[in-house]
This record gives C-alpha cells, structure tokens and sequence, in this order.
C-alpha cells in the first residue's frame, strides 16, 4: 500500500525520483503504468494495473463499456523506475503543466503526481477537517 504526501522534484529530462518508501514497494526496474488521472497523474505498479485490468474486463460486457476500456487502457505509458527515478512521458508532463517541484502521493494502490501548486490548492479546497473527522465522516470510526 502507497501513503504519504512528498515533496519532489522534476530533473531536466523529466524523472521524478520517488521516495524510497514507496519506490521499495514496487521495486527497481520496475515498470509502473503511467496516465493522465484528472488534476494529476497516476502511476501504477504492475499488480495494481493487472486487478485494475481485470476489474475493466469484467464491465466490459457491452460495446458501449467496451469502446470505453479501450480508451482507458490506450491512455498508459508504459515507464520503468531505474536508479529510483520515474520517466515522465512529456506529453503528460505538458498536460499536467508539471514545472520542477512536484508533490508525490500515495494513494493506497497507486501513486499520484501532482503539480505542486496544484496540490497546495486542493488541499486548501479540502478545508479544516482533520484525519479524524475524515475517517469519522466515512464512516471507519
């Protein structure tokens, strides 16, 4: 499982180096599946991709929810951490405006990269709530 909330940065040719205590749960040379995911972007190691994958192909009974796998699963990059260092692919670097500080954060099965501005703004929307009013809210106290 992916949590915490770091600071990172972009090197210039777009690698974000992950941080050790997320990087050791997927591993070096591991391949992470990397897309546009709203605000941000996701990156999934290959257990978290391969259940994600399987949960799309049970919905894809129809045409209609098949036409839609298909454009979920063609928007991946394919990326290997080597040296702890994630490759950003640049069109979504571009996307995401992603400048040189970035916010990594995990997000129980997968990873989110955030442009750090962005990231301060939306934990700014969230509000005064603390932990546990979250969970109390969710209802998990």
């Amino acid at each position: 499982m992916f949590f915490g909330n770091y600071a990172a940065s972009l090197d210039e040719k777009g690698r974000v180096h992950v941080p050790a205590v997320l990087a050791k749960q997927v591993g070096d040379n591991e391949t992470m599946m990397v897309a546009d995911w709203g605000q941000c972007i996701a990156a999934f190691p290959p257990a978290s991709f391969e259940e994600m994958g399987k949960r799309l192909h049970e919905q894809s009974r129809s045409k209609e929810h098949r036409e839609r796998v298909h454009r979920i699963v063609s928007s991946f990059f394919e990326c290997t951490i080597k040296n702890g260092k994630l490759l950003i692919p640049q069109e979504l670097r571009s996307l995401k405006k992603l400048e040189k500080k970035v916010n990594i954060v995990g997000m129980l099965e997968h990873i989110e990269i955030w442009n750090h501005k962005d990231w301060g703004n939306r934990e700014s929307e969230r509000g005064a709530n603390d932990i546990r009013d979250d969970l109390n809210e969710l209802g998990i106290l």
